[in-house]
């Protein structure tokens, strides 16, 4: 009788491990980008097309393949790195395992052209979800060149899965910037619909750093230690280069792109108070380390890797950050703390000092004291609410108030940040910030176009290779919301008018905040392009905390709001309006 196991056909078997090398098409373009890179190329060019969905293609000058290779590698587990299993802890190349190509050619329809300068005449082999179709001798020049074509065709249910063409565009270029950041000595090219977005010369890793970010060079901090455990060698950016997401953090463990929060930390943590609140440190930084003392292997991305010794790796990279950061910023002199803590023989009344004033006397002449902002709710908390007046407000159909301007009273800011209220006998407190948000949220989704104040003096800014690419996706949008932008040259664009309630601000910060935010707000939120960014765009024109608002100004926020058909929270779920009623003031006292 026969048994109920059974061995998967090879092509099933590879369509499953597909699964696991192939997530989407970054992970193509990282594998290919790794295997040019090991063939020995100077000189790598990428091209995608709608987001690599459809098209991908390596072109490199590396060593290249003989006939029986370039059969041989589309094979599973078959690899020239490893021949048995002591070889995966002294590994000092990229690919390794074997089933890269071997998943890649499972789940699209592949083509190759490779030539090794040994052979005469070059291979072009063709396979169809993992089925050799065609291999035949070819003219082809020195290298390997692999085009990627049609994605998961053969699955449509993980085909479902892809994101926008916009996101994996976005995925594609960061797999690119690991790689050219990993090898700057290389070349490389990436072309997006038949358009160049990148093109790089071999050089220092300085000058790759400055030409992929558009970064001033010396806003870089050179940082290199050797130790018996780890070497570290890179740049870490100035406190001006600091961003609100940590995009901007590249981390290699002997040449290979990492994901590690614990060590991140480590270089964050050592940056102290140079930064500002929540936002973290641009850097490129890599680790060498001896190769049986680090796994590669715990992941199939490898992106993920283990330490031997990770905490002493993590103590040193923190010490080394310091070092140079001291270095670079330095504290004041032993002898500049003591003259700055020595008085002066003679007063100076226009000198402005932070130390105690010796010559205030409490009881030479009265001071009149005002209430303080907490004393004020403290009053108002105790000001007893009529029964009349307890109906709740934020219930019932339609969510509009009428007239709130008459109902709300009383009011007055805590820390420059939120507004205490009575509206309608209750009392509310309010987050200045997210309220003007979701009103100029809520009015970006009723306007079609939105009115630009042109600017006396235009300003310019660079984007990076993966922004700019993103905002002429995004410029028609970001024009539509009242901004007046083009591109200006290189990796420039100019900003020539804002929507007037931006008329004042810094639009060059602006413009750089929206697509910032854009990105995690379209990446965590899965909505609509033109959703995000207006939601972006009313972030970063609302006010903010730390604006003294007047009586009226208050009160005209919250008329506004009151008006808006969701107040209370916004997209995100986050509190804009809380209500204290009666019986929860009771409970504070229980």
């Amino acid at each position: 009788m026969p048994g109920i196991i059974q061995l998967l056909p090879e092509s099933t078997a590879n369509q499953i491990a597909a699964g696991e090398v192939v997530q989407r098409p970054a992970s193509v373009v990282k594998e290919l980008l790794e295997n040019a890179v090991d063939a020995g190329a100077s000189h790598i060019k990428l091209f995608i097309k709608n987001g690599g969905c459809t098209h991908i293609q390596v072109d490199d000058d590396g060593s290249g393949m003989n006939a029986f290779d370039a059969r041989m590698c589309w094979e599973r587990h078959a690899t020239s790195k490893i021949t048995k299993a002591a070889d995966l802890y002294n590994l000092h190349t990229l690919g390794f395992r074997g089933e890269a190509l071997a998943s890649i050619a499972s789940v699209s329809e592949v083509e190759m052209r490779t030539k090794s300068a040994e052979e005469s005449v070059g291979t072009r082999i063709v396979i169809h979800a993992g089925v050799v179709e065609t291999q035949e001798n070819t003219a082809a020049t020195h290298g390997t060149s692999i085009a990627v074509k049609n994605l998961f065709y053969n699955i449509p249910a993980r085909k479902n899965f892809l994101k926008s063409i916009t996101v994996e565009t976005k995925h594609i270029f960061e797999e690119y910037q690991r790689i050219a950041l990993a090898y700057p000595a290389i070349g490389f090219e990436f072309y997006n619909q038949d358009k160049n977005l990148s093109k790089l010369r071999g050089g220092s890793l300085k000058n790759r750093i400055a030409d992929l970010f558009s970064i001033k060079e010396e806003e870089l901090i050179d940082t290199r230690e050797q130790t018996d455990i780890v070497g570290i060698h890179g740049f870490i950016g100035s406190p001006k280069l600091a961003k609100r997401t940590r995009g901007s953090q590249y981390l290699f463990a002997n040449g290979r792109f990492i994901k590690d929060a614990y060590l991140n930390h480590a270089i964050s943590s050592a940056y102290g108070r140079l930064l500002e609140e929540k936002t973290f440190p641009f850097f490129v930084l890599f680790l060498d380390v001896e190769p049986s003392k680090i796994d590669v292997n715990i992941h199939p991305t490898k992106h993920e890797v283990k330490f031997e010794d990770g905490r002493h790796v993590y103590t040193l990279l923190q010490s080394v950050i310091k070092k140079t950061l001291g270095m670079h910023y330095v504290m004041p002199t032993q002898a500049q703390l003591y003259n700055a803590l020595t008085p002066n023989s003679e007063y100076n009344p226009s000198l402005k000092t932070t130390g105690p004033d010796v010559r205030f006397n409490p009881f030479d002449a009265p001071r009149q004291r005002t209430s303080t902002e907490w004393e004020k709710l403290d009053e108002l908390l105790n000001t007893p609410i009529e029964q009349a007046q307890q109906r709740p407000i934020f219930s019932g159909v339609p969510n509009k108030i009428i007239e709130t301007t008459e109902a709300a009273t009383d009011l007055f800011q805590i820390d420059q940040a939120y507004i205490i209220a009575k509206i309608n006998g209750e009392l509310c407190v309010v987050n200045q910030h997210r309220a003007h948000a979701q009103v100029l949220y809520e009015r970006y989704q009723d306007q079609q176009q939105i009115a630009s104040q042109q600017l006396l003096f235009p300003r310019t800014i660079e984007l990076s290779k993966a922004d700019l690419a993103l905002y002429l996706e995004m410029k028609e949008d970001i024009n539509a919301l009242g901004f007046d932008t083009s591109e200006f040259g290189n990796d420039a664009i100019i900003i020539n008018g804002l929507p007037s309630e931006l008329s004042k601000a810094d639009g060059a910060d602006i413009v750089l905040q929206i697509i910032e935010d854009f990105k995690i707000t379209f990446h965590d939120l899965k909505i609509t392009k033109q959703d995000a960014l207006k939601q972006a765009a009313a972030k970063n024109a609302a006010i903010k905390a730390g604006k003294v608002l007047t009586a009226l100004e208050m009160s005209n926020l919250l008329g506004e709001l009151l008006q808006c058909e969701q107040y209370t929270t916004n997209k995100a779920g986050k509190p804009i309006l809380i209500k204290l009623t009666k019986s929860s003031l009771e409970r504070f006292f229980q």
